[in-house]
């Protein structure tokens, strides 16, 4: 089923993001964030990380990342074929260090890096907690990355001298809303100056030329969530 149309993919090629869409109600996010808080107190069956490839092991997680809202609108920008390789629940807690401006391809083991990412608001994103912010166009060029100053949370970021901070797009996201974008899209998130935590969950789809060169655990497997894996080169 067809949902994207001409306008949108061209945004999405010359902009390198989508959004924000909606996946559910506030309230059906609302009720979900419940249960998902249950599932970040539980230790996954195959490794310790708890906000880390949780569709493995919780159907509810699975049935989020691969709801057809997302999966529809990827496969118009990727075609037919996709495999989800990875899902990770950001928590800012209040008071949680910026995330700093970078491009994901950077961190991945993957080759060659194509991958398409949806973020989705579990809570209320916004400007006071952290939400996400983006540079359009900038998923055109390749921004070397450099170790990070102490005052933000990743190891490496974008290098500032390579970054033209003057066509920031601020996402705000209700819960339930969700955004895509592409491997090298630079993106960052303030500190949360708030009270309240924002959770947001990222859903990373590859499609079947990417080959996956290091495993997050003993368990990960790559799920087809839309045609057929034809290639088998990660089986």
């Amino acid at each position: 089923m067809k949902i994207l149309d001409i306008n949108e993919i061209e945004q999405f090629r010359s902009q390198g993001y989508l959004g924000p869409y909606s996946l559910c109600s506030v309230d059906e996010m609302n009720h979900t964030a419940e249960q998902i808080e249950q599932l970040l107190n539980t230790d996954p069956p195959d490794h310790k990380n708890r906000v880390h490839n949780r569709h493995l092991d919780h159907q509810l997680i699975h049935q989020l990342s691969t709801d057809p809202q997302i999966v529809n609108r990827m496969a118009c920008l990727y075609g037919h074929d996709l495999l989800l390789w990875r899902t990770n629940f950001f928590v800012k807690e209040s008071g949680a260090k910026e995330i700093p401006w970078h491009q994901d391809f950077n961190y991945w083991p993957l080759e060659p890096p194509i991958i398409v990412s949806a973020w989705i608001a579990i809570d209320p994103s916004t400007v006071e907690n952290g939400c996400l912010q983006i540079i359009p166009g900038s998923h055109r060029r390749v921004i070397p990355h450099v170790e990070s100053t102490p005052e933000v949370q990743f190891n490496r970021m974008g290098d500032p001298d390579y970054i033209d901070l003057g066509d920031i797009v601020t996402l705000e996201m209700e819960p339930g809303e969700f955004i895509l974008f592409n491997e090298r899209t630079l993106h960052q998130s303030d500190p949360n100056h708030s009270n309240t935590r924002r959770i947001g969950l990222a859903v990373r789809v590859i499609i079947p030329i990417v080959k996956v060169l290091d495993w997050d655990s003993p368990e990960h497997t790559l799920i087809t969530i839309s045609g057929k894996d034809r290639l088998g080169i990660n089986n």
